[in-house]
């Protein structure tokens, strides 16, 4: 089973992919080039890949296909690899603003909970309160 999301993020489209296959594997990559506000960011993940090199791959192609942050996908890395884990992303939804995060835990609250605090980190003391987790950008492996 495969979904693909599009999600509006500062201004730019992201589209973002998540897979689930038979397996327990997961990987998530980012693409940023240091400016958010400018180039946006792309996210890819894969959970309950067959085998660890599956979900890298499906996790670096989901992050580099995003035609509306191309400055940014071309710059994906795989972040984490993990089984039994979830992760989470958070933004500023203003678009022009430079709040995101991300965060890999044993759980979602876990792994939200480090999405806001480096989201919080980045988009500033004026802006961190308007953080939110994108509930379509959060994913757990099966064995979570």
């Amino acid at each position: 089973m495969q979904k693909i999301l599009i999600v509006s993020l500062f201004g730019l489209t992201a589209l973002i992919g998540f897979s689930a296959r038979v397996g327990a594997e997961g990987a998530l990559a980012i693409g940023s080039t240091g400016n958010v506000v400018v180039d946006g960011v792309a996210i890819g993940g894969s959970v309950d890949d067959s085998t660890r090199e599956g979900a890298i791959a499906a996790a670096l192609e989901k992050c580099r296909s995003q035609p509306d942050v191309q400055k940014a996908a071309a710059r994906c890395r795989i972040m984490r690899t993990f089984t039994g884990k979830c992760y989470a992303a958070a933004f500023d939804p203003k678009s022009g603003t430079p709040g995101f995060g991300w965060g890999l835990g044993p759980d979602v609250a876990v792994a939200t909970r480090q999405a806001m605090t480096h989201c919080r980190a980045s988009a500033g003391k004026d802006r961190a309160q308007f953080c939110r987790i994108q509930e379509n950008i959060t994913a757990c492996d099966r064995h979570n």
